[in-house]
């Protein structure tokens, strides 16, 4: 008999997003989309672990947690909700959730305000909760988990917290050895910054594997140095307490891409930016946050049908920053009299008798040029 385990956590629901503008409340309501559709997925499982960090921050509302508390008690699911470092046992989120979960009668949620062992007979497993006392909780997480006494089955422990090899990491990596455990569910490291989880020893399904330690990993992207899609962890397991799956189920609808774009002379810029671009491309540009960095040396042609595409790509990427940091080359091929144009010469007079610096002159060309079409 297998037991199949849904590993989530770092939701942050309510999360502000405050450097989206007005697009920050379909942000923070799609967080809670995503959460629904996790527990409507939960329902194919025997138990789910949400590894800390449901809630965003100490002042989340209190609609917030009964929102979150109905979705809870309306998947039959055996589910324990960990408190995390955004939501710990000092912000009383817990204690309000517990309630909110009692008053409907969702018996099957488990909050643990202490550090005990939780007992599923039923499932033939054994989870050892460790929620965060504080947002700073710096007690040991792990010491207090008893040496395997032969009849708690599958051993679990469910944490928060930064492993050992990252900085300011209090959670041994071989902590599943360490304390003869099955396996060691953590929050608290969203996903890999880059998108390849096989790139991260902290998200790579082998390296979590053989190690017995998995990240659950946000359901969602939350910043601009986020570049995963949001996953939770499938992991399926014998009744010996051996892994028999363990894989990403990809849910994210946001998307955030902070890429550098080199940009050459004489070379079309929009090729640059559409390969820069190329993996948000088709997406929802509603649910997409992007920030461009633009470097490199150009021609003024070039550089205006830079600024062209641009303006372009604003229309239909709102959430679009451009961080440009492009000049402008000498090149003796190129004139700026515009001796065929009576505006430019009248310009390249006015920028003689002003006694304007050659750079200067350039950029009033390609504003005239970028604009010409507006203006006559």
């Amino acid at each position: 008999m297998s037991i199949k385990i849904l590993c989530t956590g770092d939701m942050q629901l309510d999360k502000s997003f405050g450097t989206l503008g007005k697009s920050a409340t379909f942000f923070r309501n799609q967080l809670f989309e995503t959460w629904k559709r996790i527990m409507k997925d939960a329902k194919e499982y025997d138990v789910v672990l949400v590894a800390g960090d449901l809630f965003d921050r100490e002042g989340t509302p209190l609609g917030v947690i009964e929102k979150a508390a109905d979705v809870l008690a309306a998947c039959p699911t055996k589910t324990v909700v960990l408190a995390g470092n955004h939501d710990s046992l000092k912000s009383g989120i817990p204690s309000v959730l517990r309630t909110a979960l009692e008053q409907r009668g969702a018996n099957h949620v488990i909050v643990p305000l202490e550090r005990k062992p939780l007992s599923f007979p039923e499932m033939g497993i054994t989870v050892y909760p460790v929620p965060l006392a504080s947002k700073g909780d710096i007690s040991n997480l792990h010491d207090w988990i008893p040496p395997r006494n032969g009849d708690e089955g599958i051993r679990l422990a469910l944490l928060h917290g930064a492993i050992e090899e990252l900085p300011k990491g209090r959670i041994p990596s071989n902590l599943a050895e360490a304390k003869d455990l099955d396996l060691v569910v953590c929050g608290d490291q969203h996903g890999p910054t880059k998108g390849d989880e096989n790139d991260s020893n902290l998200f790579s399904i082998e390296m979590s594997k053989h190690r017995r330690l998995v990240y659950a990993m946000a359901p969602e992207a939350l910043d601009i140095n986020q570049g995963f899609v949001g996953s939770y962890t499938r992991v399926v397991m014998d009744s010996s307490g051996i892994v028999e799956e363990m894989k990403r189920i990809q849910i994210g609808e946001l998307r955030f891409l902070n890429t550098t774009v080199k940009v050459e002379p004489n070379v079309d810029p929009k090729a640059a930016i559409e390969e820069a671009m190329s993996s948000v491309l088709d997406r929802p540009a509603e649910k997409t946050c992007i920030r461009l960095r633009l470097e490199g040396e150009v021609s003024s042609d070039v550089k205006v049908a830079l600024e062209q595409e641009l303006a372009r790509l604003k229309t239909i990427w709102p959430l679009l920053e451009i961080l440009n940091t492009i000049s402008i080359i000498q090149d003796e091929k190129q004139t700026v009299r515009g001796d065929d144009d009576p505006l430019l010469s009248v310009l390249r007079v006015k920028a003689e008798e002003q006694r304007l610096a050659p750079d200067v002159l350039k950029r009033a060309i390609a504003i005239y040029q970028l604009n010409k079409g507006r203006w006559i």
